[in-house]
């Protein structure tokens, strides 16, 4: 199955999680919604385009993602400059397809 979620998109195979990349906060409760692009029903390959297909997924957990984080800072002088950056990781598991 491909879905598509905040512009990107993600092939996503059966009994899998993936890992979305999200500004805000996300809890355990959350359900996302993705939009469908291409499904497999049976033997049968579905291309949608125009209908109203949504993938359903429940939330399972968030992390922080860490990628080289370093700071440069001058004594006395107040000078402090950081490099790096963190994302907020959300493991999502899609669980339904419905039709609207």
């Amino acid at each position: 199955m491909f879905i598509q979620l905040n512009n990107n998109q993600y092939r996503i195979s059966r009994n899998m999680l993936i890992r979305l990349m999200t500004d805000s906060f996300v809890n355990h409760r959350t359900i996302v919604v993705a939009k469908i692009i291409v499904f497999r029903c049976g033997n049968d390959l579905i291309y949608v385009n125009g209908t109203n297909w949504l993938a359903l997924g429940k939330v399972i957990g968030s992390s922080v993602d860490v990628g080289c984080l370093c700071c440069k800072f001058k004594r006395r002088k107040g000078y402090k400059r950081t490099y790096g950056y963190r994302n907020v990781i959300t493991m999502v598991y899609f669980t339904k397809i419905i039709k609207l």
